[in-house]
């Protein structure tokens, strides 16, 4: 007996897809979780984790997750700013099932100690009914305004993003599930399910998705000046310095990347105060990157470097699908 595996597949494909829409029909179109804005005072960590394979891949096929991740992951920009404030909302109404606080913000740069069974950190956990929960991770110590078992509407505050858990910056992490399928709210697939990225409909309202705005496969988190080799931690735990002596052992440009397709090109340039062009690199991505933390510096010259500013550019170059795109990001640093 023979199979065609090409009518298999387009059933397996039609059967998933009206399993995915009728289950969304029990759930109420999501609102944006954080008073923040995407691209403003905040920016997107990581997507779902669409490939149950050992590699990884977001809902538009590109790197901007790692593998198994399960939730949307919503960071804040001015990470260093310990008083800002960034209430976490309920994406959809329904009754508290779960409330966990108690567990310290990790301090920026440093190790994280072992989070085994909390990787959540301070969370609240929704039921939406018809068999969908949604679950807010890495909550601010002592900000949860919400107990087990009350109900709340769409918009209520939750607490405040944190850095609890097993995280390293304060972000949310938002997962959605139904039943115990973790599910990608921008296009309504299991992660579970083999790898189907680019195709789905979205569980977000559209005021939610235009919060989000447009899907960046790549963008320069960190970029700075150091008078010696960085760390990734030294990189975390302090903002970028504005000035810096010009008489130490050398000048380096540096850079935290998330989300690097395959052949992909970053291209460091440094020009000094007269617009000489000092340094100038470029490397290609052979593999998708969750995150590259990159550096280029030259040694200090004899005397020192001349008193100025110092500009210093990181672009990116993507390869397709996704060539109309080029992230860029200019730092500026003042050499006395």
């Amino acid at each position: 007996m023979r199979f065609n595996l090409s009518r298999l597949l387009a059933a397996f494909l039609l059967v998933a897809a009206v399993s995915s829409g009728a289950r969304a029909q029990n759930l109420p179109p999501l609102e944006f979780p954080a008073d923040c804005r995407i691209g403003g005072d905040c920016w997107i960590l990581s997507f779902v984790d669409l490939d149950s394979s050992p590699t990884y891949q977001d809902h538009h096929c590109g790197p901007r997750t790692y593998e198994g991740h399960k939730g949307t992951d919503i960071a804040l920009i001015d990470a260093f700013n310990a008083a800002k404030t960034v209430p976490i909302r309920a994406a959809a109404g329904g009754t508290i099932t779960g409330v966990r606080d108690g567990v310290p913000d990790n301090k920026l740069g440093d190790d994280i100690p072992d989070q085994q069974g909390r990787e959540c950190g301070n969370g609240v956990r929704i039921d939406h009914g018809g068999g969908w929960f949604t679950q807010y991770c890495h909550l601010k110590l002592g900000s949860i305004r919400v107990s087990s078992k009350q109900t709340v509407e769409a918009g209520d505050v939750l607490g405040l993003i944190g850095n609890s858990g097993l995280s390293e910056t304060p972000h949310l992490h938002f997962q959605l599930s139904h039943g115990t399928d973790i599910v990608d709210p921008f296009n309504g697939h299991s992660a579970s399910s083999p790898p189907d990225c680019g195709r789905g409909t979205s569980l977000w309202s559209e005021d939610a998705l235009a919060m989000f705005g447009d899907y960046d496969p790549t963008f320069i988190r960190h970029a700075g000046f150091a008078v010696t080799v960085p760390t990734l931690k030294s990189v975390q735990k302090t903002p970028p310095q504005t000035e810096l002596p010009g008489n130490r052992s050398a000048l380096v440009l540096y850079a935290v990347i998330y989300g690097l397709p395959e052949g992909s090109s970053i291209q460091f340039t440094v020009t000094g105060p007269q617009g000489d062009v000092l340094i100038t690199t470029s490397q290609t991505i052979p593999r998708n990157k969750a995150r590259q933390f990159q550096y280029a510096g030259k040694k200090t010259p004899p005397g020192g470097w001349p008193p100025g500013d110092y500009t210093g550019v990181i672009s990116v170059f993507l390869p397709p699908p996704f060539e109309g795109q080029m992230p860029s990001k200019r730092t500026v640093v003042t050499l006395k």
